[in-house]
């Protein structure tokens, strides 16, 4: 007594295609890139920055700007000075080797740039550069 297979059960499992190994390559490609990509952090507001000659390139970890009303911000949220050394020591567990950058608009008050000067270094930040605009 032979055992009969029909042909088109045996054609219907053959036809299936097995994804499973073609997502979990997706998948781990997926988070290869999300662990190693950089994200650019934005301050908030576009300031008028003072021109120069000379300029160096720099690639901060923190971005803080003040605004022509001497406003304070921080990754898009507007601070108070009180308040600038938590965001900043924040900021810093994320990247500990960061600088830091300022762009301060040409029209706030000196006074409030080395505030913010000093609560940056403060919180723990050696490199500190000021963002300017090159003629």
């Amino acid at each position: 007594m032979a055992r009969r297979v029909s042909r088109t059960a045996t054609a219907q499992q053959d036809d299936d295609v097995n994804v499973t190994p073609l997502l979990d390559i997706v998948f781990i490609m997926l988070i290869f890139f999300i662990v190693t990509s950089t994200f650019i952090k934005e301050p908030g507001i576009d300031p008028t920055r003072p021109l120069v000659v000379t300029q160096e390139e720099q690639n901060p970890a923190i971005l803080v700007a003040i605004s022509e009303n001497d406003e304070i911000f921080v990754n898009n949220e507007q601070v108070e000075l009180s308040e600038l050394g938590f965001h900043v020591r924040e900021l810093r567990k994320e990247t500990p080797k960061g600088g830091a950058v300022l762009q301060a608009d040409t029209n706030s008050r000196s006074r409030t740039m080395l505030d913010v000067l000093r609560e940056i270094e403060d919180a723990g930040v050696d490199d500190i550069a000021v963002s300017t605009e090159l003629l």
